[in-house]
C-alpha cells in the first residue's frame, strides 16, 4: 500500500482573499503533482485533505489533474496541527487500496514519523512550505519506509 502526503500548494494572503485559496503559482504547482502523480500510474482510492480552503483547493486541483475528481473528500477526523494523527493511521488500516493526503505540515510530519518509525516526535522528513511537497511511504502494518519524495524546486522548466 501507498500512502502519499503532501503538503498544500502557495496559497493567497488572507489580504488578498480571506477565504485563502490557492493562487495562480499553486494552481501550476498542484497541475504538476497531478500531471506527475498522473505519469506514476498513481490511483489512490481516497484523496483527503482538511477543512481549510487553500488545502481542499490543492486536492481538487491535483485530483482533477489525475482524472480522480470523485475520490476527494474531507477527512472525517480533523487533521490540523496539534491534532491525533491515530484516526488517519486506523484508516490506513482499514483501507484496501492507496491513500493520498493533503494537509498542513505538522501534521503531515508526525504522520509520516509515525508510520515509519513509531514515534511521531521524530523528525525524519521535511516539507518545504507551501508549494506542494509530496511523500510516499509504503507498507503495511508496521512495517513503513519511504519510497519517494519531491518538491516544486525539483521540476524542470
Amino acid at each position: 500500500m501507498k500512502v502519499i502526503l503532501i503538503h498544500h500548494v502557495n496559497a493567497l494572503t488572507a489580504e488578498q482573499d480571506p477565504q485563502r485559496h490557492i493562487s495562480a503559482q499553486g494552481e501550476a504547482e498542484a497541475a504538476r503533482l497531478g500531471t506527475r502523480f498522473k505519469a506514476l500510474g498513481l490511483s489512490p482510492v481516497r484523496i483527503l485533505h482538511s477543512e481549510a480552503q487553500w488545502v481542499s483547493d490543492t486536492a481538487v486541483s491535483i485530483a482533477a489533474k489525475m482524472g480522480l475528481a470523485d475520490r476527494v473528500a474531507l477527512a472525517a477526523y480533523p487533521i490540523n496541527t496539534g491534532d491525533a494523527v491515530a484516526p488517519f493511521l486506523a484508516e490506513i488500516a482499514a483501507t484496501k487500496g492507496d491513500l493520498m493526503m493533503c494537509g498542513h505540515i505538522d501534521y503531515l510530519l508526525r504522520a509520516v514519523a509515525k508510520l515509519v518509525c513509531g514515534d511521531e516526535k521524530r523528525k525524519i522528513f521535511d516539507f518545504k512550505p507551501g508549494n506542494g511537497t509530496a511523500v510516499c511511504v509504503e507498507g503495511e502494518g508496521h512495517e513503513w519506509s519511504i519510497t519517494w519524495a519531491w518538491r516544486q524546486d525539483h521540476a524542470v522548466g
